[in-house]
């Protein structure tokens, strides 16, 4: 008896021995009173399935760890998520008075429809971005009263911040003033400032209107090498000195830029005589001729900026107009640099473009590349023909300057680091550095030291009282000689 006693307490303590999720004696005690309480007909053919739904009923998993309160960088994205959320619902809002009459907003170009033709070429920003950009110009073109006209000019990458910049003009910039000399600032409408720009770095953030060009900038900027940070305030410390921030420099390259890689297919524009304004172009009544198989290669496209000299501006100013105000000497310096550096005919073509690096037997100019993209085929659609063709014409001298042409529509557009490419730029006019062949990245050298003037011949002051003294001495000399 002694030995079966000890061996059922020690069975007993083994059922009762609880490993975490129960102990065996429990669990059997729960199934005999869920058998006595259910009385099912087959009890030894159910005990099985019912002791498996007792099992999951009592489990109890491990506890889910307390989550850790968010981080900086968890709240910087949730901040980001917020503040776009809010630019997007601004961008698509519908106006505030849904009753007042519409307003007449100008010419707005349609950058879903550029943007498929520049992604033919390589060139995208994606359909996400590309959509708050066609938005965001018409958010301007509505909110700027005497808007003529608006694009999206590109995009400049910066080492922490990017720009996206829209090129537009206004309408009424009236006749301006003949331009002195002297004057640093082209007239609204002519030059460098025939446009006005707009930046933002953000998709969603406010456009800022950038101040017009300087030539003394446009000058400078010819001299340096400088990635955009992305901050228009920002000083801008370079070799030589720059007079101006972040935004005057992106201004003046947005300049240079367009003068040399704004193009248009020819016999599209051409020039308004009637205008009152220096330069004025306008659409050719026979424009939409003028998309043919030229414009497969560089003898159908030219130039459709003005120019910029080595003085940073587009023209000389004009003595005649001047008549009066100008001295004698300053019409025949002017004159004597308008012969040494004449202004460039407007609608000038590309293939004029770098002659002097040109291989001979070469065809076109080394300064574009064209390459076509798609479809190659003609097809007939109504009475005359369509094709499905992307031509796309890169700029070799501005890495980044892109025109595309589709059928009857083209764009421009830039997508750099508003740098030129060192391996284009020629000697410099100033210095004689050769730069054809340098490091982008290579800062201008210094100029050369002078030689130093030989010294003239230097004789003791003369000082008449000493004279005096040294001749009255010589005579009494003589008088005790004798």
């Amino acid at each position: 008896m002694a030995t079966c006693d000890i061996a059922l307490e020690r069975v007993h303590a083994l059922l009762k021995i609880d490993a975490g999720s129960g102990s065996l004696y429990n669990h059997i005690v729960k199934l005999a009173r869920t058998l006595a309480q259910e009385k099912p007909e087959d009890a030894l053919a159910q005990v099985e399935a019912l002791s498996r739904r007792l099992k999951e009923a009592s489990f109890r998993g491990a506890e889910a760890p307390e989550a850790p309160e968010p981080g900086l960088a968890e709240v910087a994205a949730e901040e980001d998520r917020k503040t776009c959320a809010k630019g997007y619902l601004e961008l698509v809002r519908s106006p505030s008075d849904i009753t007042a009459a519409p307003r007449t907003l100008g010419f707005v170009q349609n950058f879903l429809e550029d943007a498929a033709m520049f992604e033919w070429a390589g060139v995208g920003f994606g359909k996400q971005e590309s959509y708050h950009m066609a938005m965001s110009l018409r958010a301007l073109a509505a909110n700027t009263p005497g808007l003529e006209s608006l694009r999206l000019w590109g995009k400049v990458l910066g080492t922490e911040g990017d720009y996206y910049i829209a090129e537009s003009t206004f309408q009424g910039a009236g006749v301006p003033a003949p331009m002195m000399p002297e004057d640093d600032v082209e007239p609204r409408g002519q030059g460098s400032n025939r446009c006005i720009y707009w930046v933002k770095s953000g998709q969603f953030d406010p456009w800022v209107r950038l101040p017009h060009a300087r030539a003394s900038q446009i000058k400078a900027a010819r001299h340096m090498k400088r990635m955009m940070s992305g901050d228009l305030a920002a000083s801008v410390v370079s070799t030589p000195w720059f007079p101006g921030r972040e935004e005057h420099l992106l201004r003046a390259q947005i300049a240079r830029i367009t003068s040399t890689c704004l193009l248009a297919p020819k016999n599209y524009f051409e020039v308004d005589e009637e205008a009152p304004v220096k330069n004025t172009l306008r659409v050719a009544e026979a424009a939409m001729d003028a998309f043919t198989e030229e414009l497969a290669t560089q003898a159908g496209w030219c130039h459709a900026a003005p120019f910029l000299l080595s003085t940073g501006k587009s023209s000389w100013p004009d003595t005649e107009a001047l008549e009066g105000k100008l001295t004698e000497d300053q019409v025949t310096e002017i004159q004597a640099q308008a012969e040494a550096e004449p202004e460039k005919a407007l609608l000038e073509g590309i293939e004029a473009d770098l002659e002097e690096l040109k291989p001979e037997e070469a065809e076109g100019s080394p300064a574009w590349s064209v390459k076509r993209y798609g479809d190659e085929g003609v097809y007939t659609a109504g009475d005359g023909t369509k094709s499905l063709r992307v031509t796309a014409l890169r700029s070799l001298i501005w890495p980044g300057a892109i025109t595309v042409v589709k059928g009857s529509k083209y764009a421009n557009l830039y997508v750099g680091s508003a740098m030129k490419c060192g391996t284009m730029v020629g000697p410099d006019k100033e210095t004689g550095l050769p730069l054809r062949g340098t490091n982008p990245l290579m800062p201008l050298a210094p100029d050369d030291i002078m030689d130093e003037p030989a010294d003239f011949e230097e004789h003791d002051e003369p000082n008449p009282i000493q004279d005096e003294a040294e001749s009255d001495k010589g005579e009494v000399d003589e008088e005790e000689g004798e």
